[in-house]
Order: structure tokens, then C-alpha cells, then sequence
């Protein structure tokens, strides 16, 4: 079974993990798990206490196939050199990672956006909070999700993008589904 452990930080997107995870556990049977810095319960943004699986350094998220850094603000001042160094390891076996909004900001310090194509919330908002990040050059100005091999970049203001290019990661053989899945969504800012 395939596993993908979000990352959620204090004051975690609700909107951000809330497309990706139903989609993922609902649609391709992945068995959803969360990680939390310290293994404590974490509250989102709207008020959504997510229950913790694993606290960050734990050594059997090295296990997991997909990687997922929800946004949070908390994201813009950690430092956690374990971690990063899970993330270089987790793309170096080529595990898909998704870092969505702020969740950028720990690729960038990890050093996963070196030669990749990637986008966050801004070039000068991503370069500000983790400056001097390796790959800046690769930067792309758009407002959808961007996917670079099995790296998922994506501005917080773009989780149904973000949702269906980890999706089609996942399960490449859903094809026009993961189309269709955007489409859906879209649907409201139709005419």
C-alpha cells in the first residue's frame, strides 16, 4: 500500500491539506499519515485539530512514498537539519514531494528545488524567506502547481493543482481522471 505522510506544522492550511488527502486516500486507497514537529497534536488555521501519527525526526517516515509539506507561517522560522535531511534522501530515492505555500520554504532549505522547476507564493516572497535557496533561477511565475520529475511546488492559493499533480504522480494510470478532478473544481469560476 502506498503511504504519504503530510507535514503539518502549527497553524497548518486547512485548504492546502484539503484537497490533497481526501483525493489521495479516497480516490487511490493511500493510507494517510501525519507528522507533526514534536508528535503533538497540531491546530490548522481554521481551527482543526489534526491528530499526529509521528513526530518529525521519526525514522520510519524514511518508509513513506509521498512526502507533503502542508503551508503554515511556522514553516518561514524552522530549522530542522533532520528533516532536511529526510527530504534530500526521500527525493535522491525518488519519492514524490509535494511542498505546497510555506512548505516551499523547507524544500528551498533542503535543497530541493536546486535544477528543478518549481513555484511558491512569489519569487521575491520564496527568495526573502529562505535566502539564498540553491535553484532560484529555476522559478516559475504561475498560478498552478508546478512539477519538475516527482517534485509538486505549488502557492497556497492553487491546492486543486497541487491535489491532482500528486495525484497523477500516484497513479499515473487514472489519466483524464486527474483532468476531470480540475475540472470539477473549476467548475465555480465557470461564465
Amino acid at each position: 500500500m502506498t503511504v504519504a505522510v503530510a507535514f503539518l506544522q502549527p497553524g497548518w492550511a486547512d485548504w492546502e491539506a484539503g484537497q490533497v488527502l481526501p483525493a489521495l486516500r479516497e480516490y487511490y486507497g493511500v493510507q494517510v499519515e501525519i507528522a507533526t514537529p514534536d508528535g503533538e497534536p497540531q491546530t490548522s488555521i481554521g481551527g482543526v485539530l489534526a491528530a499526529a501519527d509521528y513526530r518529525f525526526s521519526d525514522p520510519v517516515l524514511a518508509d513513506a512514498d509521498v512526502l507533503l509539506l502542508i503551508g503554515s507561517d511556522a514553516w518561514a522560522d524552522y530549522e530542522d537539519s533532520a528533516l532536511f535531511s529526510l527530504l534530500r534522501q526521500a527525493q535522491a530515492d525518488g519519492k514524490i514531494i509535494g511542498a505546497i505555500c510555506a512548505g516551499t520554504v523547507a524544500a528551498a532549505r533542503a535543497g530541493l528545488l536546486t535544477g528543478k522547476a518549481h513555484t511558491s507564493n512569489g519569487a521575491d516572497w520564496l527568495a526573502k524567506t529562505a535566502p539564498g535557496y540553491a535553484g532560484a533561477d529555476g522559478y516559475v511565475d504561475t498560478a498552478k502547481a508546478v512539477t519538475d520529475g516527482r517534485l509538486v511546488t505549488a502557492a497556497g492559493t492553487s491546492p486543486v493543482t497541487f491535489s491532482a499533480a500528486i495525484c497523477r504522480l500516484v497513479a499515473p494510470e487514472a489519466g483524464a481522471a486527474h483532468d476531470e478532478y480540475v475540472a470539477m473544481f473549476a467548475k465555480e469560476f465557470e461564465g
